[in-house]
């Protein structure tokens, strides 16, 4: 019964990160009114120039990342809960971090030329 715990874990955490933390952030920015983007010029990935995005465009990415790890967190008391949890949150985050810098990357700095 763990096994199957863990595995379940691994699959709703890589199902979460790939389908639900984009339209979550995208929810989020429409409702907390992040301004859009500007497209900054090409070849500027080291640099955002004189006018770089608003704290609120990082937090809107940010926020829902930490509510999941949160609610992740919050089981660890529980073993049963732990046996889900953990593999969730170790199978979402680095799936939502790829996510999250492929959107941000073509968002902020991708022009076809």
């Amino acid at each position: 019964m763990r096994g199957e715990r863990i595995f379940a874990g691994l699959v709703v955490g890589l199902l979460l990160g790939l389908f639900g933390y984009l339209p979550l952030v995208l929810l989020w920015q429409h409702f907390a009114d992040v301004p859009q983007q500007q497209l900054y010029p090409n070849r500027s990935f080291t640099s955002f120039g004189p006018n770089p995005p608003p704290l609120t465009y990082w937090i809107s990415w940010a926020a829902p990342a930490a509510v999941f790890v949160l609610l992740g967190l919050v089981t660890i008391p529980s073993r049963t809960g732990r046996q889900f949890a953990l593999p969730l949150v170790l199978a979402f985050l680095p799936v939502a971090a790829m996510v999250a810098w492929f959107w941000i990357s073509m968002e902020l700095f991708f022009s076809p030329d």
